[in-house]
């Protein structure tokens, strides 16, 4: 069974001619703000959402870009930071011996030592203070010499590229002769050990 559908525009249009004027634009004027509604919340609403949004995302990856920029720029002024940075802590481990190095620190006093003709007596190890990142590593230490030499053990103590310091001292006359007087020194020395994983 076929609907027949029979339009006549004529007619229709002869009835909307027949509707007063203000009905006419009204309807207009609803349809008009009823197309002009669906497209904002149908299409307009959701494409400036995705606007703004891209908007922002763009904007962060500008400034993203920027900074990449300015790292790229100055490559080379970092790598150098880098490299002085290392350095400078090579110095400080090196002042600061870890436990294999602090032998080698023994060593160095006891030849400072026979360098100016100070006779290095007894070196004792004490125990260990422990810091954030480094250890006092104090140790006695008992010497012999003329007060010359004396001095001049303490200026090569001085000049080791790990830190050593001397705390108190008992200064004793260890024996007088016409060639001169023999000292007796006893005291604390200091050194710093390097804690590796610390800091």
């Amino acid at each position: 069974m076929a609907i027949e559908a029979n339009f006549d525009f004529d007619e229709i249009i002869e009835k909307l001619a027949k509707v007063p004027k203000p009905a006419r634009l009204g309807a207009v004027a609803a349809i008009v703000v009823g197309v002009i509604a669906g497209y904002y919340f149908l299409i307009y609403q959701d494409k400036h959402e995705r606007l703004v949004n891209l908007q922002g995302q763009g904007e962060e990856l500008q400034r993203k870009l920027n900074k990449v920029r300015v790292v790229a720029s100055n490559l080379d002024e970092f790598e150098a930071e880098v490299a002085k940075l290392e350095r400078d802590l090579a110095l400080v481990v090196k002042q600061l011996p870890n436990k294999k190095h602090f032998e080698d620190l023994l060593r160095d006093i006891s030849t400072a030592g026979k360098k100016v003709g100070v006779s290095i007596k007894s070196i004792e190890r004490t125990k260990e203070v422990s810091h954030n990142f480094y250890a006092e590593v104090p140790f006695k230490l008992e010497i012999e010499g003329e007060y010359h030499d004396v001095a001049r053990f303490f200026e090569q103590l001085a000049a080791l590229p790990r830190i050593v310091n001397m705390g108190a001292m008992d200064i004793s006359v260890a024996s007088e002769s016409d060639l001169g007087t023999r000292l007796k020194i006893k005291g604390t020395a200091t050194t710093f050990r390097f804690i590796e994983g610390k800091g």
